[in-house]
């Protein structure tokens, strides 16, 4: 059997194309060493589009403006992914690996416990949007983060609640404030 000098090489995604699942990327930056710098939106439920910026190079990502502490706009993604790209020196590492279900949803669990708040006596209310920042790497549509949810309210629930919208269509995930210390 003779080889081809030609051998058809396994198909590998261009990072420069990838998007990844449960994303629309609407922008591509190209990091000084050619690491390519995301700039995307996901599913959310609050009515507005906002923004969040990955680099595929390094650990960057970003969902929120750090001076102002709000949620990004096309524009500020955009601005924070060419700021980025203009100082990156990370080559391209090619696309993230998929985790598996399980270090998903570790993932979903880890933003979550983020939210928790110390010192109050008061929930915080959940958005998928909070998991703009985790979508690079989380490689999931909305519908796994909110069925991880559902099973953590299940499972924790001194930790993750959940009601119903007051207009009775969905639900709304609340992280609770951790306990008093003794």
């Amino acid at each position: 059997m003779a080889l081809s000098l030609f051998a058809r090489r396994l198909d590998v995604q261009d990072p420069a194309t990838w998007t990844p699942p449960g994303t629309t990327v609407v922008q591509r930056y190209r990091a000084l060493e050619g690491a390519t710098v995301l700039v995307y939106t996901a599913d959310g439920d609050c009515g507005t589009a906002y923004f969040a910026a990955a680099c595929l190079g390094c650990s960057y990502r970003e969902a929120r403006n750090s001076q102002r502490s709000v949620r990004l706009s096309e524009s500020d993604a955009a601005d924070l992914a060419n700021t980025h790209s203009a100082n990156c020196r990370a080559m391209a590492r090619g696309i993230p690996e998929t985790p598996d279900d399980d270090q998903a949803a570790k993932i979903v669990r880890s933003r979550l416990w983020s939210l928790r708040k110390y010192g109050t006596t008061c929930p915080h209310y959940v958005n998928l949007t909070a998991f703009h920042e985790d979508r690079v790497d989380l490689q999931r549509p909305a519908g796994f983060i909110k069925q991880t949810m559902h099973q953590l309210v299940q499972d924790e629930p001194d930790f993750l609640t959940a009601e119903p919208y007051s207009s009775g269509t969905g639900t709304r995930f609340l992280v609770q404030p951790h306990p008093p210390r003794s």
